[in-house]
């Protein structure tokens, strides 16, 4: 197959709508990293506990700030390090 009459893996229902990564929904929608990087979901973040990088969506938000920043210094914590793994 030449690559004119390759597909355009863009055009491909189960494929990623940015980078044409086969996602298997079948609906267009990104795969999970063009989604993250495109802001359609949170981005990843790393764990302040153990260091490991997760979903921000997974992870609790923790304050680090002063008392008197006026602007907060948000850091996250993983479930497993603030013992929400249930």
């Amino acid at each position: 197959m030449t690559t004119s009459e390759r597909r355009d893996s863009t055009e491909d229902p189960k494929a990623c709508s940015r980078c044409g990564v086969h996602t298997g929904l079948g609906n267009g929608d990104y795969c999970d990293p063009c989604a993250r990087e495109y802001g359609s979901k949170p981005p990843m973040r790393r764990c302040i506990g153990c260091g490991r990088d997760g979903p921000q969506e997974d992870m609790e938000t923790v304050d680090v700030s002063a008392p008197d920043d006026y602007y907060p210094d948000i850091q996250y914590l993983c479930r497993d390090c603030s013992g929400g793994n249930d």
